[in-house]
């Protein structure tokens, strides 16, 4: 009998510079296969790194849900290939996530759509963009807002049954959490120093954004 092939592990780089003022810079890399995400970040403490690393795997799961595709561009008639190493690379963009609607569709920023209980398989965030169309159906939610969901699987069992007729009984906090993270939220765990660290991890952990810039990018 064929042995399953084995689940790619996750590759967690996080490198910190050695910084002199209260507000600290670093850069994380979070890849699995042939799919990662990048994104520069500000931290105060420690503890902090938790909450972006959580943001770093959801993001990465969200990007495996929906892989992007990247097409190469011709290089213009009579240009030198050179030329085309030269370009200076485009600035980091947060990642989005298209959301499936009764009529077209709504781009949402990835930060703007966040699962706090634990869930970071690509599975639990498809689930949580089917819930959000079904909010954004249902004229409680535009998209502009943060949400936040504590239990996505919970939530699919609650809204299951639901009409859009139905949902206009309804407030959008009777089922997500609004606005960005709080510390209730997360459960940081203190790092034991500051220096640039690889880790390598069979499964993920998981997300919220602080604001960082964010880019991903097929390796």
């Amino acid at each position: 009998m064929a042995k399953k092939n084995a689940k790619q592990p996750t590759i967690i780089t996080l490198t910190l510079p050695d910084s002199e003022s209260d507000e600290r810079h670093g850069t994380l890399l979070i890849a699995r296969g042939d799919l990662a995400h990048v994104r520069q970040f500000a931290y105060a403490n420690l503890s902090d790194l938790t909450a972006i690393i959580k943001d770093g795997v959801m993001a990465l799961s969200a990007v495996e849900a929906e892989p992007p595709v990247i097409a190469e561009l011709p290089l213009p008639a009579g240009a030198p290939a050179s030329s085309q190493k030269s370009a200076p690379p485009p600035a980091p963009a947060e990642p989005t996530v298209d959301i499936p609607l009764k009529k077209g569709k709504k781009t949402v920023k990835i930060s703007h759509l966040k699962l706090t209980g634990g869930e970071t398989d690509a599975a639990a965030y498809r689930q949580a963009v089917q819930l959000a169309a079904i909010l954004i159906d249902g004229k409680l939610w535009d998209g502009e807002t943060p949400i936040r969901i504590p239990d996505v699987y919970a939530l699919a069992k609650k809204m299951k049954h639901l009409t859009a007729w139905d949902m206009a009984l309804f407030a959008l906090e009777d089922f997500v959490q609004v606005g960005e993270s709080t510390e209730s939220d997360e459960t940081p765990a203190a790092a034991e120093d500051d220096e640039p660290l690889t880790l390598e991890a069979p499964t993920s952990p998981a997300i919220s954004t602080n604001g960082a810039s964010a880019s991903t990018a097929l390796l």
